[in-house]
């Protein structure tokens, strides 16, 4: 039994050796990882368990990415207007603090990537806590609107679909009508025999 335990714990060391052969060059992230939640306005870690190449000799920035969704969630972008969070030497140090500025939005697909040699260090996908991303709202009426509407002419607004006429001078019936024409009729004959009348008294 004790022989199983050592062969187990020497096979496991091994497979672990293998990966990090496998991977060399990556840092092996222990903060932040897919539980870690990190706050906004305050201080944060960033650890790593293993020792980069000997070519990263100088300070690497460490920069806030976050997932775009595409590609199954594994295509990251840097966060826009976000300078880096800081500095570390992965030949000399395993942890550092960064701060992230409280403007960083709530959110769930972030990660930090580190430009190491040979190949680039991303972390697992963890939460910020910050401000809650803006929701647009759109104002609604309190009260009742008066509005008054200007109907276009020879329009009845109190009846549906009825049109008023708009005459521009009185109307004539036809009684009127016939009344004109029998008075301007007997004025004639009435002209006619005044003149017979003034013809006959000059001969």
């Amino acid at each position: 039994m004790k022989s199983f335990t050592l062969l187990l714990a020497t096979v496991v060391a091994a497979v672990a050796a293998q990966s990090q052969v496998d991977d060399e060059g990556r840092l092996y992230y222990t903060s932040p990882t897919s539980g870690t939640v990190w706050t906004a306005g305050k201080n944060n870690t960033v650890a790593w368990s293993n020792v980069c190449k000997s070519e990263n000799t100088q300070d690497l920035n460490i920069v806030l990415y976050m997932s775009t969704g595409a590609n199954n969630g594994t295509e990251q972008v840097r966060v826009p207007d976000i300078r880096a969070l800081g500095t570390l030497n992965c030949l000399k140090q395993k942890e550092v603090q960064v701060f992230i500025p409280e403007t960083v939005k709530t959110g769930s697909q972030y990660s930090i990537h580190v430009d190491t040699k040979p190949l680039q260090s991303y972390s697992a996908q963890f939460t910020i806590q910050g401000t809650e991303p803006e929701v647009s709202v759109v104002p609604t009426p309190t009260g009742t609107s008066s509005v008054h509407i200007i109907m276009p002419t020879g329009i009845d607004a109190t009846t549906p679909g009825a049109v008023s006429p708009t005459p521009s001078s009185p109307a004539t019936s036809e009684k009127d009508t016939a009344n004109a024409a029998g008075a301007l009729k007997t004025l004639g004959s009435t002209a006619a025999v005044i003149g017979m009348a003034a013809a006959a008294y000059m001969f």
